[in-house]
Parts: structure tokens; sequence; C-alpha cells
């Protein structure tokens, strides 16, 4: 039962409850009115026969996530990375902001306020929930659509559990999520693809773009692959490689709390009480576990390469530190993505006539390309890819696409401005031309967003 109490000029609802030990407890809530005060009686005592009382609770949003994240990891085996990126969202975007408010007292509108408070904060304003000092010109770059819609997913997931755990009756995250940002990657045409490759003298740089433009791979991949991957015989002398393991330098806080299933092998530390270690992990997902056929030139380039790994080791065999990796030092040492990485950024301060784009711009590069040759066989290249799905692969270079959608508006205008006893220009493709079956246009309206969905209808009619 509650009972209302006045105390001076207010009203106050006594009443007893069992915490989640079963303890018995005493709690008093006050109300300017004796009208509030009947009214948030009645619901205590049909929350109590119900038995859908919310037992008062003073945990704060710090507490609760840092005690789901563990939990959620736990449950869902997380992957090192995606440990630590959850990880680093829930310390820096999100505790230094509402980290201090009790889980009860959140509303909805302290959710927006926290998305409009994260569009205005610079990239980089806390790391291991520490607040940084930011130059003027770091400053002026702030955190995206996608960073903050990130942090809206995560909180979603996370207080959905609150509400299981009998911590909040109703998640206070709001329905509609913020808006991703869409920014135009940066790609090479084939042309400045070939010509890249060709200026390429370092061995281990061109080796990893030639893998790269051929495969569509991601740097973890490229560095993951082991000799045994290859198989120069197979597809009747083609020769193939298989993707399914992925490379990752990963802080020893999150290698400590994720399921060790997925890891195939922790490397020694370089240095002394180094807070991080180098892995060979599984991949991702299923559909990133994949077979990819050699190019006669990529062919002759790794048995080359193989040939230089064996000779390495024949120089001095006593301080040759086989790592088993396909990418190696000269003193058999893996190597790591950020090497690649740094090696690419080295090439294109000395090769400024072509566009800046990053190393995984590579991978959009080479998977584009794969799209226009092969007339928009979405399935073909989603098999090079590793996408998870074929929408995904829409979704991400379709709109990229900018000469392809030149030619498209160049062909409608042949085709909507001809006379009608004319045949259109559009009945038979020209020789060589990449052409798009109507079982790949459904496939790709089935799941496309909306604006890819605009694009491809309207090639549909032309």
């Amino acid at each position: 039962m509650a009972y209302i109490t006045k105390r001076g000029n207010s009203y106050s609802v006594r009443y007893t409850y069992e915490d989640e030990h079963g303890k018995s407890c005493d709690k008093w809530e006050s109300f300017p009115t004796k009208e509030e005060a009947t009214n948030r009686k009645k619901q205590i005592e049909h929350e109590l026969a119900a038995g859908t009382f919310l037992i008062p609770s003073s945990v704060t949003v710090a507490e609760f996530l840092m005690d789901w994240l563990p939990n959620q990891c736990s449950k869902h085996k997380w992957a090192p990375k995606t440990y630590e990126s959850n990880l680093s969202t829930i310390q820096n975007l999100i505790i230094p902001y509402i980290g201090s408010m009790e889980m009860q007292k959140l509303k909805p509108y302290h959710m927006e306020n926290l998305y409009t408070t994260l569009s205005k904060t610079p990239c980089g304003s806390y790391i291991e929930g520490k607040k940084q000092n930011l130059t003027e010109k770091q400053k002026q770059r702030f955190l995206s659509g996608t960073t903050i819609h990130e942090v809206h997913r995560l909180l979603g997931t996370a207080f959905q559990y609150a509400v299981e755990w009998g911590i909040l009756v109703k998640s206070p995250v709001p329905v509609d999520s913020p808006k991703k940002s869409t920014q135009e990657r940066t790609i090479w045409t084939v042309e400045e693809m070939r010509a890249a490759l060709d200026s390429m003298e370092d061995p281990i740089l061109h080796l990893a773009v030639h893998l790269t433009l051929v495969g569509a791979l991601r740097e973890g991949e490229i560095v993951g692959l082991t000799p045994e991957d290859l198989d120069f015989d197979a597809a009747d002398g083609i020769g193939t490689f298989r993707i399914n393991k992925s490379m990752q330098r990963v802080r020893k806080e999150a290698l400590n709390q994720v399921d060790d299933g997925c890891i195939i092998k922790v490397f020694p530390d370089k240095l002394e009480r180094s807070t991080t270690s180098l892995i060979l992990k599984s991949t991702k997902t299923a559909s990133s576990c994949r077979t990819i056929f050699m190019t006669s030139a990529l062919k002759e380039e790794l048995k080359k390469w193989l040939n230089q790994l064996a000779a390495d080791e024949r120089k001095d065999p006593t301080r040759y530190h086989d790592s088993g990796m396909l990418f190696r030092l000269p003193n058999g040492l893996a190597v790591e993505p950020v090497l690649i990485r740094k090696k690419f950024l080295k090439w294109q301060d000395a090769h400024p006539e072509f566009p800046r784009i990053v190393f995984h711009g590579l991978r959009h590069s080479s998977a584009t390309y794969q799209l226009m040759i092969s007339g928009g066989d979405v399935k073909a290249v989603q098999g090079t890819t590793g996408h998870a799905t074929a929408d995904m692969l829409v979704n991400t270079y379709a709109h990229i696409q900018q000469s392809s959608r030149v030619e498209l508006g160049r062909k409608f205008e042949e085709g909507f401005y001809a006379k009608s006893e004319k045949t259109s220009p559009q009945a038979v493709p020209a020789e060589g031309e990449p052409t798009i079956s109507m079982t790949a246009l459904l496939e790709l309206l089935k799941n496309a967003d909306p604006e890819v969905k605009a694009q491809l209808r309207l090639a549909l009619l032309t």
C-alpha cells in the first residue's frame, strides 16, 4: 500500500517495495500538490498489484553501459575490433555527455540533445574518455552523421536490454535515427589503376596493390594471406587464392574481453609493455570467406615473391623468424596493415599526378570497375568482394559510377527524342558494350535504397 502525508508545503507518497534481492525497502516521493501525489499513489498501487512496478534505481548511464558491454560482447561473441569500436563509442561519445545521468531519469529529449551536441562536436574531442586539446584546424572537423547514427544504434540496443533487466520501463531512445551522411568516394579509373601499379617499385606495396585491384581485398585480408592460401593449379591452371583470415592490431584489453574462438594466432610482441597485440583471426562473416581467381600477371608475381621469401631465409636462417605469412619482412616477421598504408602514403607523396585516395579506395575502385565490365552482374562481383548481401554492394557502389550515369543520360536522350519509325538505339547493344540482364536489375531494385532505386528504374525505362 502507498500513503500520502503532508510535509511542510509539499505532499509525499510513501510506499514499500522489494528490491531485486527480495529486501523490503521504504521509498518517499515528494510533489508540490496533493493532486499530483494522489495520481502517483494510484499509479504505484496499480503497478504493485499488476507486477509492473519499476524498482527505483540510481544506476547511471556510465555504470549501466560499462556493465552491459562485456555481457553483450560475451553473448554475441564479438571480434576484438567490434569490442574496441563499441568501447570507444561509449567512452568518447556517450559518457562525457550523459554518463553521469541516472538511467531512470532519461527522456527522449535528452537523446535528441545528445545528437545535437555531437553534431557540433569536433572529431577526437575525447580519446579513451579523456578530454583532448585540439588545434584550431582539428576543431573545424566535426563528427559525421554516420558516427552519430552509430551512437543511436548502440544506445538503442543497450537500452532495450535495460528494459529487459528491469531498469527501464521503456527505452528513451527516439524511434527516428539521425540521418547518415553520404560522402562520394574517390576512386581511380582503370587507366589510373594500371598506371599506378606500373609505377610502384616497392615489391611489398606492388604485390599488395596488385592483389587488391584483382580481388577487391581489405587491408587486413591482404596481410592475412599465407602461402597455403595460394593454389596455382586450381581452375584448370588459372590459379586461385583463398580469403579466410584477416590480420589486425588490437588493444590487449579488448583481446581479454572477447571469445578467442575467432582468433587463429597472436603474434609475439615486438616491444616490452606493449598495450596492443597483432593477431590473425578468421574473417568477419561467412560471405567474407571466398576464393579469388588469379590473373596471369598476378600469378607470375606471386611465384617470384615466394622465391624471394625462400632466398631471404637462406641468407641467414639462424636469424630468420618465419611468421608463416605470405607478406613478410626480409627477417621473416609479418607485415602489418599499417605498414601497407604507410608505404601507400609515401608512394602518393612521390606521385601527386594521381588522384589522392586512401588505400581502402583501391577496393572501391576494383569493385566499381568489376561492376562496370560485368554489365552489372552483382552476384559475380559480390563473390569477389565478399559483401554480406547484394544490396549492400549496390548501395555502396552504384552512386559512384559517374561515367555510367553520363552514358545513361546520353542513351536516354537518343532514345527519348528518336522518331517513332526509327529503331531505338537501345534495342540492340553495341558490340562489346556491357549489358545487364533483367534478373540482375530486379535483384538490384529489390533491396536498394530509394536514390539507387530511382536510378535503376530510369535504366529500365531507357
